[in-house]
C-alpha cells in the first residue's frame, strides 16, 4: 500500500523499495528509501507507540518548515510528500532528499582537518535568522513575541505529563527529572532574554548539520522537528554549547590553536556582524540556563517512552 502511495508522487522512483532503519533522529525515526534504480531517499516518521505530549514527533511541522525554506537558498533537503493516513505504515511519515555528505557526531570535530566548519555554521544560522517567515508562508508557524515566556509553560506541561507515566512492568511513577525544576523555570521566568523573533531551527548541533564531503562547508541542515517562530538566541546557545558546557578539552582557550578550533568569542563576533545584535547582551545565562533545562525535559521525555515501552 505504501508502495502504491509513494509511486504517483515520486515518478522517478523504481519499485521495489528498501527501506533500513539510520541512527539519525532521536524523536522522529529515519529511514534510508533505496529503490530498484539506486536511488536513495529518506523518510522520516513519527515513532510507533505511546506518546507522551501531544506537541512532540510532529512530522507535519518538519515537512512545513522544509517545503517553505525550499523556496529560498537556505541548505534544506527537498521534500516530495507529506502523508497523514496511519494506515498506510502504522503513523504519519514524509519523504524527502537524500544529500550526500558528512554527518559529525563527536563535537570535537577531531576527524576533520582543519579548518573546522565552525564559521561555516554560524553563518548559516545566521542566515536563517535573517529569513522573513511572512515572506514564505510560515507567518503562522508561531507566535512572534514572549518566545521564552512561552517556551517555560510548554516544557513545564510536558514535564508535568512526563512526570505521572508509570512503568509498564513495576508501575513505579517516573517522577520528576530534577527536585527544584520549577524553581528552575521561575528563575528564567523572572529574568527573561529580551525578545526577539525570527524562524528558530530549535536542535542546531553538528549532527543535525549535513558536511559537504570534502569542504568545510555546511551542505544541508536536517532535523526540523523542534523548529518554530521565537528568539533566534536558542540557536545560538545550543550551537555554542560545546564552548561553555562540560567542554571536551579542545574548546578550552589554551588549546584552540592546537585543534584549529576558533574561539567562541569569533564565532559570536562573526555571528553580531551577520545578524546584527550581540547575543551576549541578550541575557546570555538566562540562555544558557534555559538551554539545560529544557535539554534535560527532553531526555526525560525520552525516558518516559521507554519505560511506557
Amino acid at each position: 500500500m505504501a508502495r502504491a502511495y509513494l509511486k504517483p508522487r515520486l515518478p522517478a522512483l523504481k519499485l521495489p523499495v528498501v527501506s533500513i532503519n539510520i541512527g539519525y533522529g532521536q524523536r522522529n525515526s529515519t529511514y534510508f528509501l533505496d529503490d530498484a534504480g539506486g536511488t536513495r531517499y529518506i523518510l522520516r516518521k513519527r515513532p510507533s507507540g505511546t506518546i507522551i505530549s501531544p506537541v512532540a514527533h510532529q512530522v507535519d511541522r518538519e515537512f512545513r518548515v522544509l517545503e517553505a525554506l525550499g523556496k529560498t537558498d537556505f541548505p534544506v533537503p527537498k521534500v516530495y510528500c507529506l502523508c497523514e493516513d496511519e494506515g498506510l505504515i502504522g503513523t504519519s511519515f514524509y519523504v524527502m532528499q537524500f544529500i550526500k555528505g558528512r554527518i559529525l557526531t563527536d563535537p570535537t570535530l577531531a576527524e576533520l582537518p582543519p579548518p573546522r566548519p565552525w564559521f561555516s555554521a554560524i553563518e548559516t544560522i545566521a542566515k536563517l535568522h535573517r529569513i522573513d517567515p511572512v515572506a514564505i508562508g510560515l507567518e503562522a508557524f508561531g507566535k512572534q513575541t514572549n518566545f521564552y515566556e512561552r517556551q517555560c509553560s510548554t516544557f513545564s506541561r510536558i514535564e508535568a505529563q512526563q512526570t505521572a507515566v508509570r512503568d509498564k512492568d513495576t508501575g513505579a511513577l517516573l517522577g520528576c527529572a530534577h527536585a527544584r525544576y520549577d524553581d528552575m523555570v521561575g528563575f528564567v521566568r523572572r529574568n527573561l532574554p529580551r525578545d526577539r523573533s525570527g524562524i528558530v531551527h530549535g536542535d542546531y548541533k553538528f549532527d543535525n548539520i549535513i558536511l559537504h564531503p570534502s569542504e568545510p562547508t555546511v551542505s544541508a541542515v536536517l532535523d526540523w522537528e523542534l523548529s518554530t517562530l521565537g528568539n533566534p538566541l536558542m540557536d545560538i546557545v545550543y550551537l555554542l554549547s560545546p564552548y561553555w558546557f562540560n567542554p571536551d578539552p579542545a574548546y578550552a582557550p589554551p588549546n584552540h590553536n592546537a585543534h584549529a578550533m576558533p574561539s567562541e568569542k569569533e564565532l559570536l563576533d562573526r555571528y553580531t556582524k551577520l545578524a546584527g545584535y550581540d547575543p551576549i547582551n541578550e541575557r546570555w545565562h538566562v540562555a544558557q540556563m534555559f538551554h539545560l533545562i529544557r535539554g534535560g525535559t527532553i531526555s526525560h521525555e525520552i525516558q518516559a517512552r521507554t519505560i511506557t515501552g
